[in-house]
């Protein structure tokens, strides 16, 4: 399979909870007060939401990064940032995020922190995060499906003669991720439409 070497790691909602928890003690501990949480979306924002439980803070604002496409939404710009104490929120930290901080810092704001599960050797450490990594593809519960969807499409040659049963098993085998069948035939169905 092309992608072996790649390890895949599956973080479900029961581990983001607790990673998150993890960080917002550190947050705590650090006596940093955002008066601002801003998610980047679409990884940052249930990690910002439940952060915003954890540490009480009432503000969050949602910033649209596509890292695909290099292009930054405005959905936040037209707030007030001036002066205001920001923690931006990603679920993974690498090279591309550099434009979300340089959009928030021309808000001329009081200060910025970042924060992150995880992050990319190369990329800017966060102030807060849980691990680095490098050779690690993580699938957060945001992008399951399109996750098995691109090791699908990559090795569509080996699984087209195999039944759902036996895809969802080499899956398992070569990935260490457990996709129900009824996931996998709605991926193979799609892709027939395409």
């Amino acid at each position: 399979m092309s992608e072996e070497k790649l390890s895949y790691e599956l973080i479900d909602w029961n581990k983001l909870q607790n990673l998150t928890k993890i960080l917002a003690k550190k947050v705590k501990e650090s006596k940093y007060e955002p008066d601002v949480i801003v998610g980047i979306s679409r990884g940052g924002w249930a990690v910002a939401r439940l952060l915003c439980d954890y540490i009480g803070c009432k503000d969050i604002f949602s910033l649209d990064l596509k890292h695909w496409d290099k292009q930054v939404g405005s959905s936040f710009l037209n707030t007030n940032l001036l002066e205001k104490k920001i923690l931006l929120v990603d679920d993974i930290i690498n090279r591309r995020s550099m434009q979300a901080i340089k959009s928030i810092a021309s808000s001329k704001p009081d200060g910025i922190r970042i924060l992150a599960l995880f992050y990319t050797k190369g990329a800017i450490a966060p102030d807060y995060y849980v691990e680095e990594i490098s050779h690690k593809s993580l699938i957060f519960p945001w992008n399951f499906v399109d996750s098995v969807r691109r090791i699908i499409y990559k090795n569509l040659d080996k699984f087209e003669k195999m039944s759902d049963k036996r895809i969802r098993s080499k899956i398992k085998k070569s990935f260490n991720i457990d996709v129900e069948e009824r996931v996998i035939e709605e991926i193979l169905r799609n892709q027939e439409k395409i």
